[in-house]
């Protein structure tokens, strides 16, 4: 059986929440991300001082596409009443998976 270390899982969890943000910074701006456009949005997430990945991914969406993903608490709600939209949807894949890299340490 192939086992990775800690430190490839981690490394292979924090390019999936990457993607996530890549997907989710796309659809915000309706324009693909070059490659420098990565790199600069990387660059956003490891230079951002949240205390939490998903902290550290707002901050760096925010920085980048000069948009706040609604709260949580507007996820939840729109949920409950039935009126999810596909943005928040996305916004769920990066806080599901900042919370996976969270739980790696």
């Amino acid at each position: 059986m192939n086992r990775s270390t800690p430190e490839e899982g981690r490394a292979m969890q924090e390019g999936r929440l990457l993607n996530a943000i890549f997907e989710l910074v796309e659809r915000v701006t309706g324009a693909e991300l070059t490659n420098p456009g990565r790199s600069l949005l990387i660059v956003y997430y490891q230079e951002a001082s949240g205390a939490t990945p998903a902290d550290r991914a707002r901050q760096a969406i925010r920085r980048y596409a000069q948009w706040d993903a609604p709260s949580m608490e507007e996820i939840r709600e729109r949920h409950r009443s039935g009126a999810m939209e596909e943005l928040d949807w996305r916004v769920l894949k990066v806080e599901n998976e900042a919370r996976k890299l969270e739980g790696l340490g």
